[in-house]
C-alpha cells in the first residue's frame, strides 16, 4: 500500500490555483483512495461521495474549487474521484502505478462472484439432499430392527397433536397503524410550527447555549456577513441533511458556532430553477401560472418538485398545460384523500 506525490506536486497550475485547505482534502482524498485500493482491490471503483469527504473534515465549497481546479472530477451526481497522473500523485510507484476498478470492471467481478456463489450453493444443496437421503435411510432401517427386537404391544397408544397454533405476528390491517395517519403537508404544519425547536431537535449535538442558538438562527435567517437570507423551511432541511452526514455527534461544533460560520450553506436543499415557458399563442407558463392553475387548486404539501418537473417536461414536448394541470391537480387530490 503506498502512494507517490510528484516533488513538482507545488508547481503544477492546478494545485497553485487551489487554497491550502483545498490541497490538503486532495492529498487526504488520495490517500483514502489508495487505501481503499488495498483493502478493496476488488470492489473500489475510485468514487467517494460528500459524505466522505466531511466525514474527513472537508466541505462542498472546497469540492467545488477542487472540480474547478481540475484536480477532483464528477463521477456522476454527488459523486467525485481525485485526478491522479504524474505531476501531481499516482498510486501505487511512478513506474508501477495502480487503477482503481472502473464501473464496468467492478460489475464484470461483480457478476462472476454470483455466478461462482451460485454454482457454490448448487453443489452444497446436492450435498445435503444426498446426506438427508442417507440419514433416511439409516432411519428406516434402525425402526425395522428396533420393531423385530420389540416385544408384543397390549395395547395401542395414541400420540397427541401437539401441534400448536401461534397467533400471528402480521398488524391487523383493519388497525390503526394500517392508514396513514398524518399528510405531508401536517407534517410540515407542525415542523414550522416551532422551527427553531425542529431544528434544535434535529441536530446531532446539543451542547453550548441554547438561547445563543436560537440567535444564531434568527441571524442566519435574516442573512449575515454577506450570507443571504434564508427561509426557516431551507435552514431546518440543511440542519437535517448535516445530520445525516455526523459519524460522531462528539465532534461536531455547537449549533450557534455552525450557524454563526455559515456552514448551514453547504448541506442547504437545492431550489427549483425558475420556470418559464412561452406557447406559440403568447401565452407564458411559468410559477405564477402554476400557482394561479395548479397550487392555488390542490391541497397544501401534494404538490410536489417532481410533479412540477413532470409538468415543465410535458409542457415543453407540447402537451396542453391546461390538460396536464387538471391531470396534476386530480392526482394531488387522489393522494391527500388517501
Amino acid at each position: 500500500m503506498s502512494v507517490n506525490f510528484d516533488s513538482t506536486f507545488g508547481f503544477d497550475p492546478a494545485v497553485q490555483d487551489s487554497s491550502m485547505a483545498a490541497r490538503g482534502l486532495y492529498a487526504t482524498m488520495v490517500t483514502w483512495c489508495d487505501h481503499q485500493i488495498y483493502t478493496r482491490p476488488d470492489s473500489f471503483d475510485g468514487t467517494f461521495d460528500l459524505k466522505r469527504v466531511r466525514s474527513v473534515g472537508g466541505t462542498v465549497r472546497l469540492v467545488r474549487e477542487l472540480v474547478e481546479n481540475g484536480l477532483f472530477e464528477e463521477a456522476g451526481e454527488g459523486v467525485y474521484r481525485v485526478v491522479t497522473r504524474r505531476g501531481l500523485a499516482v498510486f501505487g510507484s511512478f513506474k508501477n502505478q495502480k487503477k482503481p476498478l472502473t464501473p464496468e470492471e467492478a460489475a464484470e467481478l461483480h457478476e462472476k462472484k454470483v455466478v461462482a456463489g451460485h454454482a457454490g450453493g448448487k453443489a452444497s444443496g446436492e450435498s445435503r439432499r444426498a446426506k438427508a437421503e442417507a440419514n433416511r435411510k439409516q432411519n428406516e432401517a434402525d425402526a425395522k430392527q428396533t420393531a423385530s427386537t420389540s416385544t408384543k404391544q397390549t395395547g395401542s397408544t395414541t400420540v397427541p397433536n401437539q401441534t400448536k397454533t401461534m397467533p400471528s405476528s402480521s398488524p391487523d390491517p383493519s388497525g390503526p397503524g394500517s392508514k396513514q395517519t398524518a399528510s405531508v403537508a401536517e407534517a410540515e404544519a407542525r415542523a414550522l410550527a416551532d422551527p427553531f425547536a425542529t431544528a434544535w431537535n434535529a441536530y446531532p449535538r446539543h451542547t453550548g447555549s441554547r438561547r445563543e442558538a436560537e440567535k444564531a438562527w434568527a441571524a442566519a435567517v435574516a442573512g449575515h456577513d454577506g450570507t443571504s437570507a434564508v427561509t426557516e423551511a431551507q435552514l431546518i432541511g440543511a440542519v437535517i441533511a448535516y445530520a445525516k452526514t455526523v459519524d460522531d455527534p462528539r465532534y461536531a461544533p455547537n449549533m450557534s458556532r455552525w450557524l454563526r460560520q455559515g456552514a448551514y450553506m453547504d448541506t442547504m436543499p437545492s431550489q427549483p430553477k425558475p420556470y418559464r415557458h412561452a406557447l406559440p399563442d403568447g401565452t407564458v407558463i411559468d410559477d405564477r401560472w402554476i400557482t394561479g392553475h395548479i397550487r392555488d387548486h390542490v391541497p397544501v404539501g401534494t404538490f410536489t418538485d417532481a410533479m412540477r418537473a413532470d409538468f415543465w417536461a410535458s409542457v415543453k414536448t407540447g402537451i396542453d398545460p391546461e390538460q396536464k394541470a387538471k391531470e396534476i391537480i386530480n392526482e394531488c387530490q387522489r393522494k391527500a384523500s388517501r
